[in-house]
């Protein structure tokens, strides 16, 4: 068989030369980019690529493909990067390369046959494929220096429609991408096809249009654009919170075995010494300071006990939620001398980490605004489970949030650093916070879907 080739300067195209008989499965690797162990998500860098992406939008849209191309290769930290658009003068036969970053830059205007390359495969099947030697079955890429060593490439979608490809390239043997990668290409991806589909709807609207017709369409654009930057902003700051929110649970579990494991243990040394001294009796010269150093230590590991469990308590990760919130609710109403009704379901398997610990940060939030500004005497926390969603309801008989912070929080989500916080942790699991407030007492109602079902909040009568 024969197929088109691209020359070596990435412009002309060569029909003649034959194809290897390689099979598309043998330079698949796919599965194996499932497998690798994959970097852990850098939301930072994600958001600064977004922001890139969502100021060129405002100021230059028409080379947003270009920075899509060279946010990918940064990001990605790959040797080549670019994007694949169907052609619309034949039909869609081939794909041309419009922006192109890194190495294969030169390459800018070249292209493949649609029925035969990485970018129709993709198209194909309709999903991410990573390739191994791609010369070996599409030898067209032979003479294309530097070789290809791993090309991962996604679908590139406009209006719900597959219309290309956004494809990173490795050239070094030892560059190989994961999961991360695939991640940060797919979410790049999907702003980036808002802002071309702004484009061509532009581009389609200039044909014999009037002045008065033109002007419409740039405020519409303008509009657009403006509604585009606001939401990509606002979807980064929410990462970047989440982000943070993630890195401060880690943290708090690392501070706390630590609390525990180190000053814990110097501190147990310490005790068996002084327990040792004590057996001593007369022999000592004042023996009634070892009791009171023994005393002072006992109260020390106490409370490096109770600082370490409280920042992430071991019954978490050991036994899940349930266990750790009935010891967290016990100890809160003991310190806070305030009367806590625990209500959880009568059997109750363990949830998802995250939802977990999600579940767990919340409850201590809560209990915390009950403690410090509502003046109940009371508290309320039941727990309900069902197959699509969990809930996590927390009442009490307070005095209730001011309507001002409550206003706020309706509107923009930021009433304190405390509701704020609460709501973030379960908008990034998908689920929803509400909160309703009276001189009578407040309600806090957290739901968060479990295996990709609703978040529908069960019906709690909220106070009045």
């Amino acid at each position: 068989m024969t197929e088109s080739r691209l020359s070596q300067n990435g412009k002309g195209i060569d029909s003649s030369v034959p194809c290897a008989e390689v099979s598309l499965e043998s330079i698949l690797c796919t599965a194996e980019l499932r497998r690798r162990p994959s970097r852990p998500p850098d939301y930072q860098k994600e958001n600064g690529a977004l922001l890139a992406l969502s100021n060129t939008l405002a100021d230059s849209p028409r080379i947003i493909l270009q920075t899509l191309a060279d946010t990918i290769l940064e990001v990605c930290e790959s040797g080549s990067a670019g994007i694949s658009l169907l052609s619309t003068d034949d039909g869609g036969k081939r794909f041309i390369w419009p922006a192109i970053a890194g190495m294969w830059k030169a390459h800018i205007g070249g292209g493949t046959p649609r029925d035969f390359g990485p970018c129709g495969d993709v198209l194909d099947r309709n999903t991410p494929l990573l390739f191994g030697n791609v010369a070996l079955r599409y030898t067209y890429f032979q003479p294309v220096t530097p070789a290809v060593e791993e090309a991962l490439l996604v679908p590139f979608y406009v209006e719900g429609k597959a219309v290309g490809t956004i494809w990173a390239v490795a050239h070094d043997p030892q560059r190989k991408f994961d999961a991360e990668d695939e991640r940060l290409m797919l979410s790049l991806g999907k702003f980036a096809s808002s802002a071309y589909q702004i484009l061509a709807s532009l581009d389609a609207l200039n044909v014999e249009m009037t002045q008065r017709e033109k002007a419409e369409a740039d405020l519409r654009l303008s509009n657009a654009k403006l509604e585009s930057l606001v939401e990509t902003r606002t979807s980064a700051l929410r990462r970047l919170t989440s982000s943070l929110l993630r890195s401060q649970d880690e943290e708090r579990r690392k501070f706390a075995r630590d609390l525990h494991d180190s000053i814990g243990q110097y501190l147990t040394t310490i005790k068996m010494d002084l327990d040792a001294m004590n057996g001593l009796g007369e022999d000592l010269a004042r023996p009634e300071l070892v009791s009171q150093c023994l005393h002072a230590v006992d109260e020390c590991l106490k409370e490096t006990r109770t600082i370490s469990y409280l920042l992430h308590p071991p019954l978490l990760d050991e036994a899940g939620f349930e266990s750790a919130a009935r010891w967290y609710v016990d100890g809160f109403a003991q310190r806070g001398g305030i009367q806590a009704k625990l209500d959880f379901p009568e059997k109750m398997d363990r949830l998802p980490r995250s939802v977990e610990l999600v579940l767990f940060r919340i409850l201590q939030e809560s209990l915390t605004n009950v403690h410090r500004h509502s003046g109940s005497q009371t508290v309320e926390v039941e727990i309900e489970v069902d197959a699509e969603a969990v809930s996590l309801a927390v009442r009490d008989a307070g005095r209730g949030i001011p309507e001002q912070v409550l206003e706020q929080f309706g509107e923009s989500g930021t009433a304190g650093v405390g509701l704020a916080g609460m709501r973030e942790r379960v908008a990034d699991l998908g689920g929803e916070l509400r909160v309703q407030s009276s001189s009578k007492g407040t309600l806090l109602l957290a739901t968060i879907p479990l295996h990709g079902g609703t978040s529908k909040p069960p019906q709690h009568e909220f106070v009045a």
